[in-house]
């Protein structure tokens, strides 16, 4: 037996979206995670539920770095839905299964999915516990200030996000979108690209 950096997710109101387009959208989002951290991944993240993953990284960074290409992902799928994560550092007793994160026990698995059912508690999309409690307390703050930020960004301007995400050349930025660096400069404060930018390095150099 063994403690492990145990990640799952579930969609929110997830029976406002058509079962068969969600169950897609989901499935390409698991697979492209798995794909991006193969080599960082102890039991892949799985499809338990129809609306719903799990999986064990290898790491709590690289538990942490899904959870920002999960939501990145979605910026850059255009995807209408949200996700509630549950991140638990916990035991799971029985052996690892390297190829589909399904069939295990233990109460590091109980007690994630308890968490990710806890949704009254604060309302927020991101729920940690670790074995630091001060870290797990840090990352809860940090992921707020980083969920109010998200949370006013509207799908209409996904692809702007994700392209200012990636280039900070407001100029280039403002070609592809037809737009002037002015204009660019404007969106990018607005939408607060750098305070986002700003929270993610921190919260990375806090796991790294």
């Amino acid at each position: 037996m063994a403690n492990h950096h145990i990640l799952m997710a579930d969609v929110i109101a997830s029976h406002q979206y058509g079962g068969n387009d969600l169950s897609q959208s989901l499935s390409k989002l698991v697979s492209s995670c798995n794909r991006t951290f193969a080599d960082r991944i102890l039991s892949p993240y799985t499809i338990t539920l129809g609306d719903e993953f799990q999986g064990v990284a290898a790491s709590l960074g690289s538990a942490v770095e899904a959870i920002f290409y999960v939501e990145e992902y979605r910026l850059d799928e255009k995807l209408k839905f949200k996700l509630r994560y549950a991140l638990c550092y916990g035991e799971i007793e029985s052996e690892l299964n390297p190829k589909i994160a399904h069939g295990m026990l233990g109460s590091g698995l109980s007690e994630a999915r308890k968490m990710l059912n806890g949704r009254k508690i604060g309302n927020s999309r991101f729920r940690f516990k670790l074995d630091d409690k001060r870290k797990s307390k840090q990352l809860t703050r940090l992921f707020r200030l980083i969920e109010s930020v998200v949370s006013k960004w509207k799908e209409r301007d996904y692809p702007l996000i994700s392209e200012m995400l990636t280039n900070d050349n407001d100029q280039q930025v403002g070609l592809k979108f037809n737009k002037n660096r002015s204009q660019i400069w404007k969106r990018r404060k607005n939408l607060r690209i750098e305070e986002y930018l700003t929270l993610k390095k921190i919260i990375l150099d806090l796991i790294n």
